[in-house]
């Protein structure tokens, strides 16, 4: 794809050394994948037994330190909760009093539809909208439902889906909006192919999205960091494939053009 200098997308300077930097410079992913408790598959059933549908769960001093308050009337929970019992009448080997694991019933935790926040973002900027993204790439912004609070978003098909909880929505918008232009989520065979090469497909949906966000005067230092992180942690100690590094360069004009405003396209792109 040409830009308005002439200079192909995938051999711009910038985006090269910032892929490295990617790559190369040590970054943290911090608390953003562990910030909140995660469920069993036992306690997600009987959530769901008392009403739940599949959603972020979490006590009420959680949601108040992620920046959500728990709406006035709103009752908790019940959730199986382990807790540690001595026998009295049996000994271990030390001579101490043997104890077991019991679970007991407590009313606790609150979905995340019982709670108040700052909505989601939408990245309306001057010159770039998210809504237009979407509506240009043929892609849907659908309710996230999973009781998996960690996790920040999902894609499938032509479909993303944010939670609501996201510790940074934006970055998260991006990724998924990459995984999908990429066409890791479009078919059965792109779905069966991310599943081989996972590692890979979520590199270049990070790389994508982290140069997508410097493009758009998104990208701050903890971002960044955090992006770093990520790449370096699917990657390992392998190198990107030139193939790769084309795809996450044409992916990142892709939806960085997606959603400017039509005067601002390089004049190529505008019919």
């Amino acid at each position: 794809m040409a830009r308005p200098d002439g200079q192909s997308a995938e051999y711009r300077p910038d985006w090269k050394g910032l892929l490295e930097a990617a790559l190369t410079i040590e970054g943290s992913t911090g608390n953003t994948y562990s910030r909140m408790y995660t469920y069993s598959m036992g306690n997600r059933a009987l959530l769901m037994y008392q009403g739940v549908l599949p959603q972020p769960i979490a006590t009420y001093n959680r949601w108040l330190e992620v920046d959500r308050h728990v709406k006035r009337g709103a009752k908790a929970k019940a959730i199986l909760r382990p807790i540690t019992v001595k026998l009295r009448d049996e000994l271990d080997e030390n001579g101490n009093p043997k104890t077991i694991t019991k679970f007991k019933l407590v009313n606790s935790v609150f979905p995340i539809s019982d709670t108040e926040g700052e909505p989601l973002p939408d990245i309306e900027l001057p010159t770039w909208s998210k809504a237009r993204a979407l509506a240009a790439l043929a892609i849907t912004e659908v309710p996230f439902e999973s009781f998996d609070s960690n996790t920040q978003g999902y894609s499938y098909e032509r479909n993303i889906a944010i939670n609501p909880a996201a510790k940074y929505p934006i970055k998260t918008t991006l990724h998924e909006i990459s995984h999908v232009t990429h066409g890791h989520t479009t078919s059965d065979e792109a779905m069966a192919d991310y599943a081989l090469h996972r590692g890979v497909k979520e590199f270049e949906a990070e790389a994508s999205a982290y140069l997508t966000l410097n493009e758009l005067e998104l990208l701050d230092e903890e971002m960044a960091s955090v992006s770093r992180s990520y790449v370096q942690g699917w990657m390992g100690a392998n190198k990107p494939t030139e193939h790769s590094v084309r795809a996450i360069f044409k992916v990142t004009d892709r939806i960085v053009n997606a959603g400017r405003a039509q005067d601002e396209l390089p004049l190529e792109q505008v019919s």
